[in-house]
This record gives structure tokens, C-alpha cells and sequence, in this order.
């Protein structure tokens, strides 16, 4: 099958990229190059990255360098280099490689003269300011004011747009702190943005945070990095890649879909998705329910208990929890309103889950599942909600689950709050079906035989208690 336009538009963004920060393998460059010689679109687009990049020129190839630059007259015009047309015998082809390692070194030394000059002009600018309260400023910013490659904007409070030259809008909600980094491209150090790339000469537009890189597809996304260095990003409108430090391939998000990312060495992602709301627990790129996973009861290696809090007790119409076993049988709910088909805590605590793997394992992917509505009242739903904090222990004998666990020597995974994620304004904006996945791009998410989850309660605007999720499955992929 031939790969579509927009898979083709996302490797060749990535093998540029990563060309940004290190030599490309041999392979790669090969990849690389018979993207050039099939695609004119993609020579003149790789043409205006060296335009950008100077470091790109440097850790490209002779031989990729011209096929950036053969049959591209348009590209080549831009920095006064005619290219000869027509069949090319041997002793061309070398003549066109010396021309293209030619019009690398011109263009590097034009990029000096332009690196050099957008440091004292804009490449963005700023559209609508509302409300705007700056951290520092030496005079009050103004629509329209041009904004220079590094200049950093520090906002406390309101929003304020800044315009791209290639046609990129972002806007930050303070507080926020954000560099402009080129005209196509912009670092988030904290706060929350909206970005909106969905002109043509705006694709492939670049925002990077501590620990990914987004490339624009087309599209408008939202992105939040914490003081923490906790990040996040969801797709509104399109599609995008994420890059992850590690990984041996982009993260594919498009409408809907987000990804959240925790810091530190492990690199862990954590996606979450809607279903289908049906028994099948169908998502767009996360597996259903299975019991083929590391944890599954009829494996026979591990077992699940309660750690803190008690499941919820039937009494008037409602109905009790189903027992713990419930999570490793292998399947979610049959039906969206299943109280014994699910695990979840009595009203206004917080609880916590305790699973055995049996002995020491890698482990590569956990993921959960929930779902619930109440069968008259679409718009009650929020015990669909997933919130809780992960954490994992190697010890021979599990830590203390009483008291803050990091204190009693449990090892922090991931945290997952689902209406976040979602950005659930209202009762109907929240899916009944919910996946969690939780894995690295490294492959392994650690060395642990015990997983403590804290579950945390839900926190209704109107309601004067707190209520608990409906947990169908966990399912644990791990190797020994």
C-alpha cells in the first residue's frame, strides 16, 4: 500500500529534525533522499528548513544536499544559483553534487548575514492582547509590535496572541513564559498556550517544550507544562507529531487524542482516549480490555488487593462495588451503568489498590478502563472519570500505603486526571468510556513487583460530596 501524504509529510519532518540535533545514519539518509527525488514539494520544503538551519547543512550529506537543491530553480533563485536542466551524464551528476555542496556553503554564509539580522527583526509579532499583566517589561507591548528571534514573553495574567510570519498563531494564557525561538518555531518554558497552524505556509510549524517537540500537521492543539515540568498536549483540531527524547518514532495525535508526559529520566507518556461505549471497549489506538496481559488472573502470577479505603457498600438504590478480582478477569463492563462490574470506593475518601506482579518484572505499558452513565440521564456520567497517582516499588515486600508514598518509599510513575485532559467544561463534554495508557519511549517503564495506585474522588461543582470512578480492568504488560 502506498503511504498517504500526510505519513509521508510527517517522516520527512522528522528526518529533518532530527537532523537538526545529530548526524543522520546511513539509512536515513537514504530514506531521505528518495523522498527528494520523488517529491518536488518535499525538496522545496527541505530547502527552506536549510534556509532556517544553518547546523541542518552541516550534518547533511554532499548528496543530500543536492537533492534538496536539484531541479529546484525557484529555491535556488532565492540565493542567485541557476541550476542546468535536461539529461545529466556521470560527469554532471558530480558536477551537480559539487554545486549543491556549493550552494550549502553560500547558503551557510548567507544564513550567518540572516541569523545575524533577525536578531534585530521580527520574525512573530504580537495580534490580540486582553487583559495583559507583564512579569517584566520595560514598556507596555502593543499589537502589532514585532518580536525577535529569542525574545522572551513573560505574562502573569490575561492572553496574549503572537503571530508568526508563517502564519502560526499562538496564544498564552498567563501565567506563562514562552520564547520565540524563529518564524517557525516557539518554546513553551511554562504555562498553557493554543496553538493554531492551519494555513499551508504554517505546516510543519515547531513548538517545543523541555521534554518533546510538536510538529504541526495542519492543525490547533493546546499544550500546558507545569512548574513541576509536567506537560501535556491535546488535539483540537487536526493532527500533529510529538518527538520524544529516546524514541525510535513520533507520537501520532489527531482530534481528541492527548498525550501527557512526566519528567524526569523515565520519560513517561501517558495517552487517554474515548470509546465507543459499547462492551467491546473500542478506542482509536488503544487496545481494548485483554486477558493476555501480564496481570490477568488466569495468568496466575499476580494478585490485586486493597490498600487503603473501603469499596463502596450497597444502600437505597444504589448499588455496592464488585470485588477487587474484578480488575485482572480480563474484561470492562458489559453494560455502562454496572456497579458489580466495577471497583470503586465509598463516597468522600480517598482509596488505593495494591498489585503483586509476583516478582520483579519490566514493566512496558499499564493501561485502565472505566465507564459509566446513568441509563436515564445521559449527561450523568462522572464516574467515568479517571484520577489517580501512579507508583511502583522493587522491594521484596511492598512499601507502606499508609502516609504520602514517596515518603514511605514508593517510586512516582504518572499522575492521570482524565477531565483535565478532556478540558471538560460541562457534564456532557465528558466521555462515559475512558482508556488510560501509561508506557515510555524507551520501552520500559521500570523494574517493579508492586503497583500502588491512589485513587483520588471526583469533586462535583454541584454536589456536597465526593464521588468515585467505576473501574472495569487494569491490564499490565510486563516480561520477566
Amino acid at each position: 500500500m502506498k503511504p498517504d501524504q500526510s505519513f509521508l509529510q510527517a517522516r520527512l519532518e522528522e528526518l529533518l529534525l532530527d537532523g537538526r540535533s545529530r548526524p543522520l545514519t546511513e539509512r536515513e539518509r537514504g530514506e531521505l533522499n528518495d523522498m527528494l527525488r520523488q517529491s518536488s514539494a518535499a525538496r522545496a520544503h527541505a530547502a527552506r528548513c536549510l534556509l532556517d538551519d544553518s547546523g541542518l547543512i552541516a550534518r547533511l550529506q554532499e548528496s543530500t544536499v543536492a537533492e534538496i537543491y536539484r531541479g529546484e530553480t525557484t529555491a535556488l533563485a532565492s540565493i542567485g544559483i541557476p541550476m542546468p536542466q535536461g539529461r545529466r551524464s556521470s560527469r554532471a551528476r558530480r558536477a551537480i553534487i559539487r554545486l549543491g555542496a556549493m550552494a550549502a556553503l553560500i547558503v551557510f554564509v548567507v544564513l550567518g548575514w540572516m541569523k545575524y539580522g533577525e536578531r534585530h527583526a521580527g520574525v512573530a509579532r504580537f495580534g490580540t492582547l486582553h487583559d495583559c499583566q507583564w512579569v517584566a517589561a520595560d514598556e507596555e507591548p502593543q499589537t502589532g509590535q514585532a518580536l525577535r528571534r529569542g525574545h522572551r514573553v513573560e505574562l502573569s495574567a490575561g492572553t496574549a496572541e503572537i503571530v508568526f510570519d508563517c502564519g502560526a498563531v499562538t496564544t498564552l494564557y498567563g501565567p506563562c513564559i514562552f520564547e520565540v525561538e524563529s518564524a517557525r518555531s516557539g518554546f513553551l518554558i511554562l504555562g498553557d498556550v493554543r496553538t493554531r497552524a492551519d494555513s499551508p505556509d504554517s505546516k510543519g510549524f515547531v513548538l517545543s517544550t523541555r521534554l518533546s517537540r510538536i510538529v504541526d500537521l495542519g492543525t490547533e492543539f493546546l499544550t500546558s507544562v507545569a512548574v513541576d515540568g509536567h506537560s501535556s498536549v491535546a488535539v483540537t483540531d487536526g493532527e500533529v507529531a510529538v518527538h520524544l527524547p529516546g524514541g525510535k518514532s513520533p507520537q501520532h495525535l489527531r482530534l481528541g487524542d492527548s498525550l501527557s508526559l512526566e519528567p524526569g529520566r523515565g520519560r513517561v507518556m501517558v495517552r487517554i482516549e474515548r470509546g465507543d461505549e459499547t462492551p467491546a471497549f473500542r478506542f482509536p489506538t488503544i487496545e481494548p480490555p485483554t486477558d493476555a496481559d501480564y496481570a490477568d488472573a488466569r495468568q496466575g502470577r499476580a494478585r490485586v488487593s486493597l490498600g487503603t479505603g473501603t469499596l463502596r457498600k450497597a444502600h437505597r438504590n444504589n448499588g455496592a462495588s464488585g470485588p477487587v478480582e474484578r480488575l485482572l478477569d480480563g474484561r470492562g463492563q458489559s453494560a455502562k451503568d454496572m456497579p458489580d462490574e466495577s471497583v470503586f470506593f465509598e463516597d468522600n475518601i480517598e482509596g488505593s489498590l495494591v498489585l503483586d506482579l509476583g516478582a520483579v518484572v519490566v514493566v512496558e505499558k499499564i493501561n485502565t478502563y472505566s465507564w459509566h452513565e446513568h441509563p436515564r440521564f445521559e449527561d450523568i456520567r462522572f464516574r467515568a472519570q479517571q484520577r489517580y497517582r501512579l507508583f511502583g516499588s522493587d522491594r521484596q515486600t511492598p512499601p507502606s500505603v499508609e502516609g504520602d508514598p514517596e515518603q514511605m518509599g514508593w517510586n512516582f510513575i504518572a499522575r492521570v486526571n482524565t477531565d483535565e485532559y478532556f478540558g471538560v467544561r460541562n457534564a456532557l463534554e465528558r466521555p462515559a468510556q475512558q482508556a488510560c495508557s501509561i508506557t515510555s519511549p524507551g520501552g520500559s517503564l521500570g523494574r517493579y513487583r508492586y503497583l500502588l495506585w491512589v485513587v483520588e474522588p471526583i469533586l462535583l461543582p454541584d454536589k456536597q460530596f465526593l464521588n468515585h470512578t467505576f473501574y472495569g480492568e487494569f491490564d499490565v504488560f510486563a516480561r520477566p
